[in-house]
C-alpha cells in the first residue's frame, strides 16, 4: 500500500527515551480505541494508524507487515517487534497485546482501558515534570548569577594578581559550561510534547513570521556584522535583537492564539458528537447546528469550514484546511480521532467523549505549563539585563582602573627620574595590564548568557521554534544596549582629568 510506504519515510528512526514517545503514544491508543468503538477489524485499526504518522506507529506498522506480507500470526509478531523495542513503555503494550489476542479479549475494551491507563501515566508523569521544572527554573536563576559571580571575581583576580593565560580560559570554559548545562536541564525536564501543526500554508501569523525571519535575520547579522566593525560590537547585538524581534513577537501571538483555540477545541467536539448523535444526522450537518457564541476563538474558523462542507466541497479536504488554519497539533489529532471514527461507525456521542477528554487533558496541563514557565521565563529577562550589564560595568571600571596606573606611573618615572619607582612597579596591583585578554573573556561571557537565557525560557514554555527568536531578541538588544550605554556613561564617571 502507498500510505505504508510513504510512513516508514516520515519515520525512519525513533526515541527510545519514554517521555519522548509519552505524547505520541496516548495519541495513538486514544485513536485507535475511538476507531474500535465502531467495532473496526483489528487490520483497518492498524492501518489507520499507520496513516496518522505518530512515532509509535512505525511498531504497529512493523506487526502488520510482519502478519499481512509474512504471514506471521499477530500474537507472534507482536512479541517479536516487542524485543527490539528500546521504550519500554511500548515494549510492555505490545506484549499486553499479544497477550490480549491471545487471551480472546476484543480490541475495543483492551484498547480502551490502555488507553484510560496511559492517559493517566502521561498526566501524572506531566505534572511531575512541571514540578521538576519549576525547581529547576530556581536553580537556574542561582546559576545565572553565579556565573556571572565567577566572570566578575575572575576580572577582579586578574588586575590584583598575574593569571595565566591558560587559568583565565579555564573560567570561561567553565562559565560557559554552567550556563549550557542549566540550559540543558531546563530542555530535559521540561515535558515533550509537539504543540504546532502545518498541512500546506499553516496559519497567517506563523506565515509572516517565517517570512520576516528569513528575511530579517540574515540581513541584521550582515549589517550587524559590517556596523560593529566601524561602531563596534554593541550595534551587532543591537540590530540583531531588533531583526529577530518581529518574527519572534508574531510568533508569540501565534503561540497564544494557538492556546486559545486547544481550550475550546474539546468543547466544540464533545458538542458536534452530542449534536450529531441527538439529530441522527451526519457530522457536517450537525456542524451548522452547534452553538458557536461560547467558542469564540474557534468561531471564524468553524464558519469557513460550515461553508466549504455546505457548497459541497470533498470533507476530507475540507477539515484539512481547516485543521491547517488553526495550526495546532492538539486540534489536528483530536479532530481526526473524532472524524475517522465516525466516519467508521463509531457512535460520535462516545467517539466525541473520548476525543474530547483527550483534547481537555492535553489543554488542562499545557495552561498548567504555561503558569509554571511563564514567570520564570520573564524572570530571565531582568536576570540577564542586570548579570550582563554588571560585567560590562566591572570591565569599564578595569580598564579605567588600568588607564589611571598607566598614566600615574608615567608621572610618577618622570617626576622621580626612575629612582625608587622600581620598587612599587614590581607589585602586580601597580602594572600595567594587557586588557585584550579580560575583553575576550567577558565578550564570551556575554555570548554564553545572551543565547542561553534566549533558548531557556523556550524550552520552558514549548511551542513553535520561533519562540526563540522573541527571547534571543530581547537579549540580544538588552546586551547591547548594556555594550553601547554602560561604557559612556561610566567612562565620564570614573575616568578624571589629569587636573
Amino acid at each position: 500500500m502507498i500510505f505504508i510506504k510513504s510512513s516508514r519515510k516520515r519515520i525512519e528512526k525513533v526515541s527510545s527515551d519514554d517521555s519522548v514517545l509519552s505524547f505520541d503514544l496516548l495519541s495513538n491508543l486514544t485513536y485507535m480505541a475511538a476507531l474500535a468503538t465502531g467495532g473496526t477489524s483489528r487490520d483497518l485499526i492498524f492501518e489507520k494508524t499507520i496513516e496518522q504518522g505518530f512515532k509509535t506507529g512505525l511498531y504497529f506498522r512493523q506487526v502488520y507487515m510482519l502478519s499481512k506480507r509474512m504471514g506471521i500470526e499477530y500474537v507472534r509478531a507482536f512479541r517479536m517487534v516487542a524485543q527490539k523495542v528500546g521504550a519500554q513503555s511500548v515494549k510492555n503494550l505490545l506484549l499486553r497485546f499479544g497477550g490480549a489476542i491471545l487471551a480472546g479479549v476484543s480490541e475495543s475494551s483492551f484498547l480502551a482501558e490502555e488507553a484510560r491507563v496511559e492517559r493517566e501515566q502521561y498526566v501524572n508523569s506531566y505534572y511531575r515534570n512541571l514540578e521538576t521544572l519549576t525547581k529547576w527554573g530556581d536553580a537556574y536563576a542561582a546559576l545565572l548569577v553565579s556565573v556571572s559571580l565567577v566572570v566578575v571575581v575572575a576580572m577582579i583576580s586578574s588586575m590584583i594578581s598575574t593569571l595565566g593565560g591558560g587559568f583565565v580560559a579555564m573560567l570561561t570554559f567553565s562559565m560557559v559550561a554552567v550556563s549550557s548545562f542549566g540550559t540543558y536541564i531546563i530542555y530535559r525536564t521540561a515535558p515533550i510534547e509537539v504543540k504546532t501543526y502545518k498541512y500546506k500554508k499553516g496559519p497567517p501569523l506563523r506565515r509572516w513570521a517565517l517570512r520576516l525571519f528569513w528575511v530579517m535575520v540574515p540581513a541584521g547579522v550582515v549589517l550587524g556584522a559590517v556596523a560593529s566593525l566601524q561602531y563596534g560590537q554593541s550595534l551587532f547585538f543591537l540590530i540583531l535583537g531588533a531583526s529577530m524581534f518581529p518574527s519572534g513577537f508574531l510568533a508569540m501571538r501565534e503561540n497564544g492564539r494557538i492556546d486559545k483555540i486547544d481550550e475550546e477545541i474539546a468543547v466544540f467536539i464533545r458538542s458536534l458528537g452530542k449534536v450529531t448523535s441527538t439529530l441522527g444526522t451526519t457530522v457536517g450537518r450537525a456542524l451548522s447546528k452547534i452553538d458557536r457564541r461560547s467558542l469564540s476563538t474557534l468561531e471564524p474558523y468553524i464558519k469557513r469550514l460550515d461553508i466549504r462542507l455546505d457548497k459541497g466541497l470533498s470533507p476530507e479536504r475540507c477539515w484539512n484546511a481547516f485543521r491547517d488554519e488553526l495550526g495546532s497539533e492538539l486540534a489536528n489529532r483530536s479532530t481526526r480521532i473524532f472524524i475517522d471514527a465516525t466516519n467508521l461507525g463509531g457512535p460520535p456521542e462516545k467517539v466525541g467523549e473520548i476525543a474530547g477528554a483527550y483534547a481537555m487533558d492535553a489543554a488542562l496541563m499545557r495552561a498548567r505549563r504555561a503558569t509554571a514557565a511563564m514567570p520564570f521565563a520573564f524572570l530571565t529577562i531582568p536576570l540577564h539585563f542586570a548579570m550582563t550589564g554588571l560585567m560590562v560595568f566591572v570591565l569599564e571600571i578595569m580598564i579605567a582602573f588600568n588607564t589611571r596606573i598607566t598614566t600615574a606611573l608615567a608621572q610618577m618615572d618622570s617626576i622621580s627620574g626612575g629612582t625608587g619607582i622600581n620598587a612599587v612597579a614590581s607589585l602586580p596591583f601597580f602594572q600595567e595590564h594587557d586588557m585584550g585578554m579580560l575583553t575576550l573573556m567577558t565578550t564570551i561571557a556575554l555570548v554564553a548568557m545572551t543565547i542561553s537565557n534566549a533558548l531557556a525560557p523556550k524550552f520552558a514554555m514549548g511551542g513553535h521554534s520561533l519562540n526563540t527568536a522573541f527571547f534571543g531578541g530581547i537579549t540580544c538588544m538588552m546586551t547591547g544596549f548594556n555594550l553601547y550605554v554602560i561604557p559612556r556613561v561610566a567612562g565620564g564617571l570614573l575616568v578624571q582629568s589629569p587636573n
